[in-house]
């Protein structure tokens, strides 16, 4: 039936009526001013609190980076006054140890010159004191040579005494010599 050819269609034409013009004119100003009053402030508010929490994360962002720098460049000197202590402590340490070292060397040296000397001390002892035995064997032995050559007793303090000065003079004729 759409397409019947007899059929004629009827035009609508609209009207406008004056006052559902003004009916719904006032229905739009009743209707923005109510959105205006019940919600357009409070969401204008909430928009405003919100860009304030923004705001106030913001600078509370700036102010933590701020911080985390200052605290940064602190930690950064107080590592390199504690590098800088550390060094002069190793510094110490190894000063005060080469003293030490130094002071046992030197402590090492006296002990061992006075181990020296000590022991040329005792041999001259014991060079002495074979020295005077030898003369003492030496001198019996002059005195009983000289009693079987001359087929008498000889006096022995007496002729040990010769010897003994005889010996003496030869001893301080070799140091001369020497």
């Amino acid at each position: 039936m759409l397409f019947s050819p007899g059929l004629q269609e009827e035009v609508f034409v609209p009207t406008v009526h004056p006052f559902w013009v003004l009916v719904s004119i006032v229905n739009f100003l009743l209707l923005l001013y109510l959105l205006r009053r019940l919600l357009w402030g409070p969401i204008t508010s909430m928009l405003a609190n919100r860009a304030a929490k923004i705001r106030e994360g913001l600078a509370m962002a700036e102010e933590a980076k701020a911080e985390r720098e200052r605290i940064k460049s602190e930690v950064e000197r107080l590592l390199a006054d504690a590098r800088r202590d550390a060094q002069a402590i190793a510094e110490r340490m190894t000063k005060a140890a080469e003293a030490a070292a130094g002071e046992i060397r030197m402590e090492a040296k006296k002990e061992a010159d006075r181990i020296r000397e000590r022991g040329r001390e005792e041999a001259q002892q014991l060079h002495d004191q074979a020295l005077a035995q030898l003369r003492s064997e030496l001198a019996g032995m002059v005195v009983l040579a000289a009693s079987r050559v001359l087929g008498r007793e000889v006096d022995a303090e007496q002729h040990r005494a010769l010897i003994e000065r005889s010996l003496d003079e030869a001893a301080a004729h070799l140091v001369d010599q020497g």
